[in-house]
């Protein structure tokens, strides 16, 4: 090798974390459980897909009743057609010319209702009882039909009347606009940052386990012969958590695929920025924290101890969650009612987001819903910048002091000063 890989017996920094890095990246993406699990996900998107389409949009349909009318009673089948669609149903009409034939299929079922009688004087025929939406509806047809004739005893034009009467409305004054698509944006950002917390949990157990399984082999001593313990961390956390990314993006591309054609799943085009700001925030949140869970791990040697030793992290990003829900749904109340967030649930969301651990959560969803200024946005992004280089030299230093240490699980005061 020449000069540009190594440097002083060691690899060169970057050629270091790169070579690291693919060695993560291929072992998982050929592992059974990536492959498995990547299979078995996009399967379930397809069959939900499928039963979305034959099975679920079938249940899901507009209710239609089937009703008859005798002749006399055929004035009224028109207007019970055209009235259906007000009440969200659908009316299928037959006109009958014998009414014990009609009476006949009402009895077996065929039809829901049989109108009889005059329009003035109107009878149902029913099998056992009246729907109560098939009731309300040929009640105001049959009330309309009589206004209809006491109109037109009064010399007027019912026509004319239902026109002046459709023309009639009121102008709204509204004092508090609702933001376009005040709903729909921040729905956007709190499913990311949903995204983000469900990512964390399984990616950053993965590379944890990883830190302490390497460590408890003892493949680690071989590998700083070559590597210094930041370049090994680093390249750990961008191998492993760019495998779980493509993971990430095959389930939801083809869960798009699936589903977008389909219009089972509709994407507003005003929340596409949303989405891509969900992304970077999602990228520095994994970063940040898969950081933070690896330096814990390399606290123990045992990857039953695991567990205990990242409970700290995990708790930091429940409390994240948590603090989603309090800006989430009141953004959600307000974007629906037109009201105002209370002062101080806005406060608090405005503080907890500029905090570089909840940002990557927080943030999006403010983003999203249009509540952060630019300059917030900036603010946020680059204290989260720098709190990753804080942290990923912090970790370097722990790692360093701690990852040939073997035995009992070793105290992070000890590791921040102590070398082995």
């Amino acid at each position: 090798m020449n000069g540009s890989v190594f440097s002083g017996g060691r690899l060169n920094p970057a050629r270091a974390v790169y070579l690291v890095g693919r060695r993560e990246f291929m072992t998982r993406v050929r592992g059974r459980v990536f492959v498995i699990g990547t299979v078995i996900a996009v399967a379930l998107l397809a069959v939900y897909a499928l039963l979305q389409l034959t099975v679920f949009d079938n249940l899901n349909t507009t209710t239609t009743f089937h009703v008859g009318f005798t002749a006399q009673a055929q004035p009224l089948s028109a207007p019970t057609r055209a009235a259906g669609p007000i009440l969200g149903v659908e009316v299928k009409v037959t006109n009958f010319g014998d009414q014990a034939a009609a009476e006949s299929q009402v009895r077996s079922g065929t039809l829901d209702a049989l109108v009889t009688g005059t329009p003035s004087a109107p009878q149902v025929v029913v099998e056992s009882q009246l729907d109560p939406t098939l009731s309300t509806l040929l009640t105001g047809v049959v009330r309309q039909d009589a206004l209809n004739a006491e109109l037109s005893r009064a010399g007027l034009d019912p026509a004319a009347v239902q026109a002046e009467a459709n023309r009639a409305s009121f102008h709204v004054d509204v004092l508090q606009p609702l933001k376009p698509n005040a709903v729909e944006q921040p729905i956007v950002g709190a499913i990311l940052a949903f995204l983000l917390y469900l990512f964390l949990s399984i990616y950053g157990a993965v590379i944890a386990q990883g830190v302490v399984a390497e460590k408890a082999s003892r493949v680690v001593e071989l590998l700083l012969s070559t590597l210094r313990p930041g370049q090994l961390l680093l390249g750990k956390v961008l191998g492993i958590g760019l495998a779980g990314l493509v993971q990430f993006g095959i389930i939801v591309g083809c869960g798009l695929a699936f589903t977008l054609p389909t219009h089972i799943l509709a994407l507003p085009a005003a929340a596409i920025g949303g989405v891509l700001t969900g992304v970077m925030w999602f990228v520095l949140g994994f970063v940040l924290y898969a950081l933070m869970l690896a330096t814990s791990a390399a606290l123990v040697s045992r990857v039953e101890e695991v567990s205990a030793a990242t409970i700290p992290i995990s708790m930091v990003m429940v409390v994240a969650w948590l603090l989603a829900y309090v800006v989430f749904i009141p953004e959600i109340s307000a974007a629906q009612t037109g009201s105002v967030v209370p002062p101080g649930v806005e406060s608090i969301g405005t503080v907890a987001s500029l905090i570089p651990l909840f940002s990557p959560v927080l943030m999006p969803i403010r983003v999203a819903a249009g509540d952060a200024p630019l300059w917030q946005a900036g603010l946020a992004v680059l204290l989260t910048l720098l709190s990753i280089a804080a942290i990923a030299w912090l970790a370097a230093r722990v790692y360093a002091n701690s990852v040939l240490r073997f035995g009992a699980r070793i105290k992070l005061s000890r590791a921040l000063r102590q070398a082995p």
